[in-house]
């Protein structure tokens, strides 16, 4: 089944390669939308660049403390999930939500200098063992990290924050 074209022609699945060597009538006409305004680019170009001395700061001016975080992790944990059942969509849009508010909370704590990585992990609870691991490359001098954990009948969760130093 031939459409006219000889063998070896270019062939587009967008457009007909074909159709560029023949006159437009009416080609009509198209939006096209940016995030930012193309025209005001070269503005952002001009700005000028703010360069930071190095502070040499090897030490944080407080350490993380991991006894103050573990406290807003269980209570967190708990307020959200006492009496919850396992909803696989629903645990894992709760899961976000939970890790984003403890992190939150944390920063209020105001841990000057350091990155902050919470994580929560909800499972239905159904006679099986878990075992939740996580492995990070940092400076056992400076970095530190808090976890606690819930269960109730239905569900488990386990939240950690990893408080990682940043020079």
């Amino acid at each position: 089944m031939m459409t006219g074209r000889e063998l070896g022609a270019k062939v587009s699945s967008l457009f007909d390669v074909a159709a560029q060597h023949r006159p437009l009538k009416n080609a009509g006409s198209s939006v096209i939308s940016f995030v930012c305004d193309p025209r005001h680019d070269d503005d952002m170009h001009k700005a000028k660049k703010v360069y930071y001395e190095n502070t040499y700061q090897l030490d944080p001016p407080a350490k993380f403390r991991a006894d103050k975080v573990k406290p807003i992790i269980e209570k967190v944990l708990e307020t959200h999930l006492e009496g919850k059942k396992y909803d696989p969509v629903e645990c894992s849009i709760l899961s976000k939500k939970l890790s984003d508010e403890i992190k939150q909370k944390v920063k209020e704590l105001d841990f000057k200098r350091y990155k902050l990585v919470c994580t929560v992990t909800i499972g239905q609870k159904h006679n099986q063992g878990v075992q939740i691991g996580s492995r990070y490359l940092w400076d056992a001098d400076r970095d530190n990290f808090a976890a606690a954990s819930f269960h109730n009948r239905h569900i488990f969760a386990d939240g950690s924050v990893y408080a990682l130093y940043y020079e």
